[in-house]
């Protein structure tokens, strides 16, 4: 058995109004069952790695904004662009860009931010967590995007891949430390979010809307190199997951899984090249896969001791298609814990309190 035994993990985002309002709907929800609490990537990051375009990226004086997303309009309402949310995407087509400038062949990037935001969600959780709201070995959790999901969708040429690579590589290691320095590493659960390394290696690295070029190197050498530079700066005691994700921008993968085959094997490399312990996998179970083909590819999982996450949770469909997709998995794996595909930050308030109680029933029957 493994370090982290929870039956249910939240991905990352959820919506709310506050980190304590984040804290206060998911304890109500599911909060016996978790292991680590995110505090719901609220504001700024509730759009994945846009918050580091917005952030981190248009500000960077080495760096001339090509594109940025369109802005809001009000006669074309979606649940995840706002009034002011002139930063956000449409869709996959309608991303920031970036070029270096003329004869920038290195960059350096201050911050990533995510460090700043855990210091005061942790400071948060803390409270939260004295007054009883979570168990008292329950971890704070901290979702960082993987080095190419964090450049690979702005960057609309092959010669700035190499420059944000090193740059970001270099940032995201100083962010790491900068976290344990500030949470206790007995206190912090570490998660990578790994969506565009999945999706350069499910479509043979573009070239499509995503992905304008082809990457140096297979995509998956490039993300062994990623997992192998990272991983090591994460305390051990600290725990480290991965999820693997195929996608969520306006609720749509990028690419359909046809199946878990890229995904465990993606999970197994990880294991191998981290350097050290994995505590918990993630990976996606569209809403419309129940059947055993999906699930068939577990039977191939090498993770030692980490704990398997399947994302069978959908809204669509409520519990009773849930615990038909759980019924199915159970055939393949006999031992895992529930999510959802991603996380559900831009889903409309109101449903979440259904969605977690889906959450509940799911892992009820595991």
């Amino acid at each position: 058995m493994g370090r982290m035994n929870a039956k249910v993990l939240l991905v990352g985002s959820v919506p709310g109004t506050s980190v304590e309002d984040v804290f206060s709907v998911v304890e109500k929800g599911v909060g016996d069952l978790l292991g680590c609490v995110p505090d719901g990537e609220i504001g700024h990051r509730r759009i994945w790695i846009n918050f580091l375009a917005w952030h981190t990226y248009q500000h960077h004086p080495d760096l001339e904004v090509l594109s940025r997303p369109l802005p809001v309009d009000p006669s074309d309402p979606k649940e995840w662009r706002r009034p002011g949310d002139d930063w956000v995407p449409q869709g996959y087509h309608d991303h920031w860009l970036f070029t270096a400038r003329p004869g920038i062949t290195k960059i350096r990037f201050k911050n990533l931010g995510y460090a700043e935001d855990a210091a005061k969600s942790y400071a948060i959780f803390k409270k939260m967590r004295a007054a009883g709201k979570f168990a008292r070995d329950t971890r704070f959790q901290v979702a960082l995007p993987l080095t190419e999901s964090g450049i690979r969708p702005f960057l609309p040429n092959a010669k700035d891949f190499p420059i944000f690579w090193d740059a970001y590589e270099e940032a995201m290691r100083r962010e790491i430390e900068a976290i344990a320095d500030t949470i206790p590493p007995a206190d912090l659960a570490v998660q990578w979010d790994i969506c565009m390394e999945i999706l350069a290696a499910a479509v043979g690295d573009g070239p499509n809307e995503l992905f304008r070029w082809k990457g140096p190197d297979d995509p998956i050498v490039r993300y062994r190199r990623a997992i192998a530079a990272l991983s090591p700066i994460v305390p051990e005691e600290a725990w480290l997951g991965f999820h693997l994700c195929y996608g969520d921008l306006g609720h749509r993968h990028f690419v359909e899984p046809q199946d878990l085959d890229l995904a465990v094997e993606m999970a197994n490399i990880g294991v191998r090249a981290a350097g050290r312990s994995i505590d918990f996998h993630h990976v996606p179970v569209p809403r419309d896969r129940d059947d055993d083909a999906y699930f068939a590819p577990l039977k191939k999982l090498a993770i030692g001791d980490g704990r398997m996450f399947l994302g069978l949770v959908h809204h669509t469909g409520g519990k009773e298609a849930t615990l038909k997709r759980v019924a199915t998995a159970k055939r393949h794996l006999a031992d895992f814990g529930v999510a959802t595909e991603c996380g559900f930050g831009r889903r409309p308030a109101d449903q979440i309190p259904d969605l977690l109680a889906i959450h509940r029933a799911a892992a009820g029957a595991v």
